[in-house]
């Protein structure tokens, strides 16, 4: 390592626990490796799996060709009447509740199933990949059982109650950790005076011991905290109520619309085709990606939600809706909403980095993974300053 570098890593230690003459800042450090040593184990497991999640499409459809993907064939892919008619063959005694279907030809559609009573097996249904040629059952994805635990693990770390429980409540106080970690560091890091960047970007890994752990600690923290920071404060969205109604009203201008109520039981009225609305879309909307869409009964309108094959990430969706003899009743692009509005209906594709393109996702993957790194930096950096503590306190004793 060269001169420069060596001497800015030795400034930087110099400043750890030099924080006496400065309350502001001692308190602020204090506060600093206290969330840290508490919350950030909670931190480490919510970045691990965050960076497993942010793998699974890729991983599901690697271990499940026959299933995710099918054979492209020269026929027709059925369309959503015939399949929902297959499905009352392929599974009787339940009903089809959401169809996801996909625009590549190599891809199987997908389909929410419930009971005929009217009540959902579980909370969702049953859900389950169909081959789009032919309506045959095909099954879930070969590892979904695994990423559904590591799902829970993050958003409430499997705890009871799951989403009412106390485990979302500590991952969001572990969220909020992290904005003052992120910028509590970057205020105690910052270089006064004159300060080469090259060197505050540079991790030494020519040092050992504490240097390391520190040059780690302070500089890789230096180049994710953006991402950190984005990470934290998306992920407050499913946290609080409070924050998400705040961030809503501060986005787009107004307070968040009522949720509608959820219905449990069969709905009145005769079911009606879907097949005249979902081929007025294909016509009007082109090329797709993904296209959902329920069954629908008299007096309703088809609502149809899309991804078009060319759109940045998996939630610019559009929403269409249609009346059941195909006639257009109502549409709203994602490229026309405001983008306070784009941004609240994209908070998945914020949180996992998809928003901004493949770079994005790799990034935040890479970010995410690496949070064990400042646990266990963090941790090395404890104790070794508790030990410095204790040298130091026996030589004034030796030396009374």
């Amino acid at each position: 390592m060269d001169h420069d570098s060596a001497r800015g890593v030795a400034h930087d230690l110099s400043r750890i626990g030099r924080h006496g003459g400065r309350p502001v800042r001692s308190v602020l450090f204090q506060l600093h490796w206290f969330l840290g040593l508490t919350a950030g184990l909670v931190l480490m497991v919510l970045g691990v799996t965050g960076g497993l999640l942010s793998l699974e499409d890729e991983v599901t459809a690697l271990l499940s060709p026959g299933i995710v993907t099918v054979p492209a064939r020269e026929t027709p892919r059925l369309t959503p009447d015939a399949l929902i008619a297959r499905l009352k063959e392929e599974a009787p005694g339940r009903r089809v509740t959401l169809m996801v279907l996909n625009g590549a030809p190599d891809r199987a559609a997908q389909v929410r199933l419930a009971d005929g009573a009217g009540r959902s097996a579980g909370t969702r249904g049953i859900e389950t990949y169909i081959d789009p040629y032919d309506g045959r059952i095909l099954g879930p994805a070969r590892g979904e059982e695994f990423f559904g635990f590591v799902r829970r693990l993050h958003r409430w770390l499997t705890l009871p109650g799951n989403g009412d429980g106390w485990g979302r409540t500590i991952t969001g106080a572990s969220a909020l950790a992290l904005v003052y970690l992120a910028l509590s560091g970057l205020y105690l890091r910052w270089p006064r005076g004159r300060r080469d960047w090259r060197v505050w970007l540079k991790p030494a890994l020519n040092r050992r011991g504490r240097a390391l752990y520190w040059s780690l600690h302070a500089v890789v923290g230096t180049w994710v905290l953006v991402l950190y920071l984005v990470m934290a404060l998306t992920g407050l969205w499913w946290s609080y109520g409070w924050y998400r109604d705040g961030a809503t009203t501060l986005l787009t201008g107004r307070p968040p619309a009522a949720a509608p109520a959820r219905t449990t039981g069969k709905r009145e009225g005769a079911p009606i085709p879907l097949d005249p609305a979902f081929a007025a879309f294909a016509a009007a909307a082109g090329p797709y990606a993904t296209a959902s869409l329920a069954p629908a009964h008299e007096g309703e309108t088809i609502r149809i939600r899309s991804v078009a094959r060319d759109a940045s990430h998996f939630q610019a969706r559009d929403e269409w809706r249609f009346r059941p003899d195909g006639t257009l009743d109502a549409r709203d692009l994602y490229a026309g909403r405001p983008l306070g509005l784009r941004l609240t209906g994209s908070m998945l594709a914020l949180h996992e980095g998809r928003y901004f393109g493949p770079v994005g996702t790799v990034a935040f993957m890479l970010a995410a993974l690496a949070m064990p790194v400042f646990g266990v930096t963090g941790l090395l950096l404890y104790l070794g300053r508790r030990r410095s503590r204790r040298r130091h306190a026996a030589a004034a004793v030796q030396t009374a």
